[in-house]
């Protein structure tokens, strides 16, 4: 009469483990491995101001000038003043700022009367805790943004993911026609 010990219970577990993958062809690649796919941002023209460490992939069209491109990324230490931010929103263009203060100054340029002379603004809000990527849009007669923060620094990925879910959303909010 054998006695189950430990070991042969812990080995019998092993194997049964392994022999579930056994005659598995392949495993999924992890999704870091796979190359990202957007729905927007590849057909979308993109700046990227200087100073700011976002490697763009090749995929993504970029432009070395501002007016050249349908969304601008800038620093949210940016010398941009409110009326030339005003300048490009009501020229359809999409300004995203990045990094810790992104949110102060968007909020600064939406606080100006350089912004409340051309929009309907209905307020505006802090968030908890403040956004690193703060994405606005002219819809209509008003602005609409999108915000994002990451418990750490966020990677490339994080950043492009962010700045095509919020084309997507502007593209749904903008009225048609």
């Amino acid at each position: 009469m054998q006695h189950s010990t430990r070991r042969n219970v812990l080995r019998a577990c092993g194997i049964a483990a392994l022999s579930s993958l056994a005659g598995c062809s392949a495993l999924q690649p992890d999704a870091q491995d796979e190359a990202p796919t957007y729905e927007r941002l590849d057909v979308t023209p993109v700046y990227v101001a200087d100073g700011l460490d976002l490697s763009m992939p090749t995929a993504i069209e970029t432009v070395n000038a501002p007016h050249n491109a349908d969304l601008l990324v800038l620093p949210d230490d940016t010398n941009t003043n409110a009326t030339q931010a005003v300048e490009w929103l009501t020229d359809d263009r999409v300004l995203a700022l990045l990094g810790e203060n992104a949110e102060t100054t968007w909020l600064s340029w939406a606080r100006s009367d350089a912004f409340n002379d051309v929009f309907n603004t209905q307020g505006y809000s802090e968030s908890e805790p403040p956004s690193s990527l703060v994405v606005g849009a002219k819809v209509g007669l008003t602005t609409t943004t999108s915000r994002y923060s990451w418990g750490s620094e966020p990677s490339t990925r994080d950043v492009l993911e962010a700045l095509d879910d919020s084309l997507v959303a502007i593209e749904k909010r903008t009225p048609t026609g």
